[in-house]
């Protein structure tokens, strides 16, 4: 028996998940289909993830990157929120260990200001 899909997904990683998801939320009724080479799902770069929820500190104000970091942090809460995932906000600490490099940590701190990042201090 050989059902009619909407939709077919590529790749079931990060990226191919996040496609599937958003389809259906859009789509409710839609048929998907995701196709994925290995046995399971989030095998490949998904599985090596370290859960860093970027701000888009080092980013160029104004780019897409740091627009990208901004909203999708921004979604990435709401979705842990909702589905009651529990995650910590522990913040960065970024330092200068010699005297030339505070100049650079003075531009990242601007960097983050006009990128609109959290806490920064």
């Amino acid at each position: 028996d050989l059902r009619p899909y909407d939709f077919c997904v590529v790749g079931g990683g990060i990226v191919g998940l996040s496609v599937a998801r958003e389809l259906k939320r859009r789509q409710p009724h839609a048929a998907i289909a995701i196709v994925e080479k290995e046995s399971q799902v989030g095998q490949h770069q998904s599985k090596w993830n370290s859960g860093v929820i970027h701000q888009g500190i080092y980013y160029k104000p104004g780019s897409q990157r740091a627009e990208f970091c901004r909203k999708g942090q921004a979604m990435m809460y709401e979705f842990l929120k909702e589905h009651r995932i529990p995650f910590k906000k522990c913040g960065k600490l970024i330092v200068a260990v010699k005297e030339e490099e505070i100049e650079n940590l003075n531009a990242l701190y601007e960097k983050a200001q006009m990128n609109g990042c959290e806490n920064k201090q």
